[in-house]
Parts: structure tokens; sequence; C-alpha cells
């Protein structure tokens, strides 16, 4: 394999492993280099993953790439349970146009019970499918992320290992927590890279800024709107207004389609618009909060068939606003 790919092997790692990591124009550290050529040499390293994301200009921290050596030696050694290659896909009813299915969450986002303001926290459910050699592999578990970082880039990363709880009918299962830590990082102050420490106002030019800070491009599609949105989510704690916003710029490219009404891995109403992936072949659903009009979810299915994964395959999902139900 050359280096290139095995590059972006860490950085799919690393990114699966903590939202805190980020990949730089340079590449990895010499030093994770270096462990990952000796795990290699002794044929025990990571599996490797099908990802979507764009590779991320933000710094590298000692603190954070100590995360990989812990992960790798897990994956490697078969530290982690696995569940199903792929889970269930959500099904979804009732398909509304899209401007309804906005308006009905923008006017959810603008009652007095929501988040008012952004933070810098976040609480993150992700699973990802694995391919190693070209072959399907039963994944690794879901992982809940709790992060929490402050102006002055210091901070601190939980990752715990889920579980899915089989579901009713054959139907999706509901993710939940374990007491099985994969990582704990304290980042003193200036360690936590980001591209700001400030939120932007809850304006479409702030929040363009944003995305573009996180790489969405110039001329953005849907899917490249989804891409940094995903990325921004796993930083951030954002506002209803926000939200709001990102969701006037989702429509505004002119890329959606209203899946309809549907129960995702937590338990929770929600309504589905789907885009397509900035990845040929692939689609992302952005998923719709019934009760607060939040973004809450985004999953990615393989739409087209390639050499390893079946057409119908969810590839990718990642959650937010979970905590009530964890």
């Amino acid at each position: 394999m050359s280096d290139l790919r095995d590059d972006e092997r860490l950085r799919s790692l690393l990114r699966r492993i903590d939202p805190a990591q980020a990949a730089s124009d340079a590449g990895p550290p010499a030093f994770l280099r270096a462990l990952r050529d000796r795990l290699a040499a002794e044929q025990a390293a990571a599996r490797s993953r099908e990802r979507r994301r764009a590779s991320r200009r933000f710094g590298w921290t000692l603190a954070v790439a100590s995360l990989v050596v812990v992960a790798t030696v897990s994956v490697a050694l078969g530290g982690q349970r696995a569940e199903a290659v792929s889970p269930v896909p959500l099904s979804f009813t009732a398909p509304a146009p899209v401007p309804q299915v906005v308006a009905e969450a923008t006017d959810a986002l603008s009652g007095p019970a929501g988040v008012e303001n952004p933070a810098r926290r976040v609480h993150t459910i992700s699973w990802a499918i694995s391919i190693d050699d070209g072959e399907l592999q039963a994944a690794v578990t879901p992982q809940i992320v709790e992060l929490e970082w402050n102006p002055d880039l210091s901070g601190h990363s939980l990752v715990v290992e889920g579980r899915v709880q089989p579901g009713s009918d054959g139907g999706p299962g509901r993710v939940s927590a374990t007491d099985t830590v994969v990582s704990q990082v304290t980042f003193a102050p200036g360690e936590f890279g980001v591209p700001s420490p400030e939120a932007p106002p809850a304006t479409v030019a702030g929040m363009t800024e944003l995305l573009t800070m996180y790489g969405m491009p110039e001329r953005p599609s849907a899917g490249d709107l989804v891409q940094s949105m995903v990325t921004v989510m796993d930083y951030w704690t954002l506002s209803d207004t926000q939200h709001a916003v990102l969701l006037e710029m989702l429509v505004s490219t002119g890329g959606a389609a209203s899946l309809g009404q549907s129960v995702d891995r937590l338990g929770r109403d929600v309504a589905g618009v789907q885009i397509a992936s900035t990845i040929d072949g692939l689609t992302d659903t952005v998923l719709l909060s019934s009760d607060s009009g939040r973004i809450v979810g985004v999953e990615t299915m393989r739409t087209v068939a390639d050499e390893t994964v079946p057409a119908g395959t969810v590839v990718e999902y990642r959650m937010w606003d979970s905590q009530e139900e964890q």
C-alpha cells in the first residue's frame, strides 16, 4: 500500500476516534508515520474504512495524536466487539415537499425552549462501515464522544464504546452507551486545534464563513454544505437560530429531496431530507427532529454498488443532541 493511502488510513482512524483531530495539508506527523510502519511490519495495522470526509486543514496536536496509538492497537488486536457489517436502514413514510419540511422545522426552532447560544461542547454518536483489503468486515461498534473545549483552546474529550440493542420486527436497533472507555484526552491551553474559537453570527454570511473554515468550497453543492456542516457540528453545539440558517442554506442549493417521517437510532421522531454526497454513488440523509426542528443526524448510504459495498448499504451515521437519550 502506498504511503499516501496509508496516510489517509491514519486520517480516517483519527477522525473516527475523536472529533478533536483533523488532517493538515502536510499529512500526519513523522512519528505517526513511523508508528504506522512499525505496526504494518508486525501485521497489526488498523482496518481501512470507506470514508467520505475531505482532508481537514487543522493542526495536529500531540495529545490527539496519542489517541491513534491506543485505538490502532485496540483494533489491530481485536480489542473491540463487533456488530453487524451494516445497520438496518431507516424507513421513511409520508414525504412532504422540502419547503414544507424546512418551514415546519424552522417554526419549531423559533420556540422558546431551544438552544439559545452556541456552545463549545458536543455529544456525538458515530458509526462507520469497515473494509479491509477490499472485503467488508464486521464493523467496530458505535462510539459516543463527549467533547468540551474552551476559548483558550484547552479542553477534554471522552470516547466510550456503544452497543446496539436489536430493533423490533427487524427494524433499526437503538444505540446506547457502555462503560467501556476507548480514549480520554485532556488538552492544555493552545493544544486543541480549530480554525477559530469564536462562534459566528447566526446569519447566512456568518455561517458561510464558519463552513468555509471547515472545508466548504466557494460554490458549494448540497453535498459540500452537508459535509462541512457535519464537521462543524462535531465541534460546536450550534444555536437554534444557527440551525435555521443552515436549513435555509441547504434549501437554497436546490439539491434536497424529502424522504418523509421516520424514527432514528435513538428512538427520536425525525424527518429525512436526502441529498447527493460529494462522492459518486453515495447519498446523505439529513435528519431533522420533529420536536425541536434541529439537525440531529446525518446518515450516508451507498445507492450504486461498487466492487465491495452493495447498493442500499448504510456506510456511516452520526447523531447529535443525544444526551437525554443516553
